[in-house]
């Protein structure tokens, strides 16, 4: 994935993530949180914006341009890779174009609406408040913006930390970071953003000559109406707070078939993947790469794979803990 791309889909974790936040010198009610927190949800997809956007990991530094629109029900938006391989990505509804020009490459996936992340941004406060201490640490001004600043403290060792800074007039998130203890592990901020009334068509054109480039179209992975059976896979002994909260069969070949399950405490999402060993390149015990962590092993002929920008723990916890139930016999 590229770095790029990686930065567009953390535009849809500042959706989610928005739920934490309040704007209110005094302690809200609960009316007024879930106001702001729909309202901050919806400025990421509603709100005409354009700006320069920084993307920190692992101790790299990736700038993007953004331009983003919402009109006539279609969401539009275009990155452009300011630093680093020339890459661009245009996303038009469920329709993502990616270019690579060193490559000469086109790369046209589509994802349908009712995705599996797609249940992720209805947050529960309660659940937050329960697992999460949320302080209001004031104003700040970045991009020559007020924003307020609030903070998102685990509770305990199964999830990271935030802080955000929430434009004070838009409610889009200027800047996030990604904690652990005291310690940034991921940072997106906007270092210029402007909030046009209208943006014309012409700026989500390729800025690049793409004719004669090689085009590959990825058909995204299909959610099959194949029922989940009941004597499958299932979780047990969930790290505190994390609930099931998606479960579907999805087809990634012509007759491979992979279990996804999706799980979220309100903020943080953990995805475990179960396939046939030998569907995939297996995965053995820990990995980590900047906050993503992932667990795999294989037990009985079956690769169990656990993915989530959590700690370590909490991925090894889900993995080891999602056992077969089969059904009794004569039942």
């Amino acid at each position: 994935m590229t770095r790029a791309l990686s930065a567009f889909l953390w535009l849809f974790v500042f959706s989610a993530l928005a739920g934490a936040a309040y704007a209110a010198d005094d302690a809200p009610s609960e009316s007024s949180i879930n106001d702001l927190l729909g309202r901050a949800s919806q400025a990421v997809r509603s709100e005409n914006y354009r700006g320069i956007l920084v993307y920190l990991r692992e101790g790299q530094l990736d700038t993007l341009r953004v331009t983003h629109r919402y009109s006539d029900g279609l969401e539009q938006e275009r990155l452009v890779s300011l630093t680093g391989q020339p890459r661009e990505v245009i996303r038009r509804g469920g329709v993502v174009t990616s270019i690579l020009p060193n490559n000469e490459v086109v790369l046209i996936s589509r994802h349908k609406r009712e995705s599996l992340l797609g249940s992720v941004a209805q947050f529960s406060a309660d659940r937050m408040r329960e697992h999460y201490s949320v302080s209001d640490m004031g104003q700040r001004r970045l991009a020559d913006r007020i924003g307020r600043l609030v903070r998102i403290e685990p509770r305990d060792k199964y999830r990271y930390g935030y802080r955000m800074l929430i434009d004070e007039q838009t409610q889009l998130p200027l800047k996030l970071d990604l904690m652990r203890d005291n310690d940034v592990l991921e940072q997106l901020m906007f270092t210029q953003i402007e909030f046009p009334g209208s943006i014309p068509e012409s700026e989500f054109e390729p800025g690049y000559d793409i004719e004669g480039f090689r085009v590959v179209k990825h058909q995204a992975v299909q959610v099959e109406d194949k029922p989940v059976p009941e004597d499958a896979w299932q979780p047990t002994d969930l790290p505190p707070g994390f609930e099931l909260a998606e479960d579907g069969v999805r087809r990634v070949t012509e007759s491979g078939y992979v279990r996804q399950m999706l799980f979220t405490d309100g903020v943080a999402t953990v995805s475990a993947f179960i396939a046939p060993e030998g569907l995939r390149k297996p995965l053995e015990g820990a990995t980590t790469m900047g906050a993503v962590n992932a667990f795999g092993h294989v037990v009985e002929g079956t690769q169990i794979t656990v993915v989530g920008e959590v700690p370590a723990i909490t991925v090894e916890q889900i993995a080891r803990n999602l056992v077969r139930e089969t059904k009794a016999a004569g039942n």
